[in-house]
């Protein structure tokens, strides 16, 4: 029988107990910023190792920012990256992102974005995997103040068209910006890109764009 592999990078999180967060206090939601009033609040869901939330926050110090990511490696990799930079505004979440309501009060959130999510696009029945639903989007409403954002990019055309297909019928927001090669747009300059967008753009390919704004 061979050794079981125990992930490293449990244990490693330790040494950032300060910027992770795997438990919630008496099962309410997460309040990482108790001594501040931010100008903004903004949310990353599945933000990888952190490259977007960095280079968001080191550019606004007074914005709150969350990231939801499940993977041990990449939630420590991005807490050295803030440890580094001396970046105190970000909290990153371990849990899915489907549990988001669990950790985040109604309405106090200004911008919510999806970069590069899994497109489950191999075969038709994985599609009831895709993050982005008409549900998932009201779960998000919820979360969104009256004057908050979605924001949503992909490399995958069709899961573009899926996202922009469940805004344009949803109840309650209303989509102002798209483009479907975003660093040829007049969109790319406050652009932030992520890891993956920057190995897309780098061999050439487009990347797809949605902003879209909470409507009553």
């Amino acid at each position: 029988m061979g050794k079981k592999f125990t992930n490293p990078y449990i244990s490693e999180m330790d040494n950032y107990k300060d910027i992770i967060i795997t438990e919630k206090i008496s099962n309410h939601p997460v309040k990482p910023f108790p001594d501040t009033q931010p100008l903004k609040s903004i949310i990353d869901i599945g933000c990888g190792s952190g490259n977007f939330l960095r280079k968001y926050a080191q550019n606004n110090p007074d914005f709150s920012f969350y990231g939801f990511e499940l993977r041990f490696k990449r939630l420590v990799k991005g807490a050295i990256k803030f440890k580094k930079r001396d970046i105190s505004n970000i909290r990153l979440i371990r849990d899915r992102a489907e549990n988001i309501r669990d950790w985040i009060k109604e309405k106090s959130i200004d911008e919510i974005y999806v970069n590069f999510p899994d497109p489950w696009a191999k075969k038709k029945r994985q599609l009831k995997h895709r993050l982005v639903t008409r549900e998932y989007l009201t779960e998000l409403f919820k979360l969104l103040k009256p004057t908050g954002h979605f924001i949503f990019k992909t490399d995958h055309p069709i899961y573009f068209q899926w996202t922009m297909d469940r805004l344009n019928i949803h109840d309650h927001f209303k989509v102002i910006e798209y483009s479907d090669d975003l660093h040829q747009s007049e969109y790319d300059k406050a652009n932030i890109p992520t890891e993956f967008e920057q190995l897309f753009k780098g061999k050439g390919f487009p990347v797809y764009y949605i902003r879209s704004i909470v409507q009553p």
